[in-house]
């Protein structure tokens, strides 16, 4: 798996390898990558206060600034993300770059961004 971090405005790769395990600080953005079908990797989050906000968002790929950011209180991973992810992909508005006007890719990362 390969762990994209966002740290202060600084971007870099994490890779975790089988049997690898890696304590991520809170509050720091992340976003795990399989490019292996098949993979398999466990992400462990702690549990959320009541009423607590998770953050989701999504980057430029040409020059890295915030494109869209969605707060919502998740109940289930797996019924609330993929409508949030869902209604990402389909706004070309909302897959635009503020800074650079690039338009944001949605579920294709462009090739070569994850490397093992």
């Amino acid at each position: 798996m390969m762990l994209k971090v966002g740290d202060n405005g600084n971007f870099y790769d994490v890779p975790i390898r089988q049997s690898d395990i890696f304590l991520l600080p809170p509050h720091v953005r992340h976003s795990p990558q399989r490019p292996q079908e098949g993979s398999i990797g466990l992400v462990v989050e702690p549990k959320r206060p009541a009423g607590a906000n998770d953050a989701f968002e999504w980057y430029c790929f040409n020059c890295q600034a915030l494109v869209h950011r969605v707060e919502v209180s998740l109940k289930s991973i797996v019924k609330d993300l993929p409508p949030l992810y869902k209604a990402f992909y389909e706004d070309e508005k909302a897959r635009t770059c503020p800074k650079c006007g690039t338009i944001h890719p949605g579920k294709q990362a462009p090739a070569g961004w994850v490397k093992l």
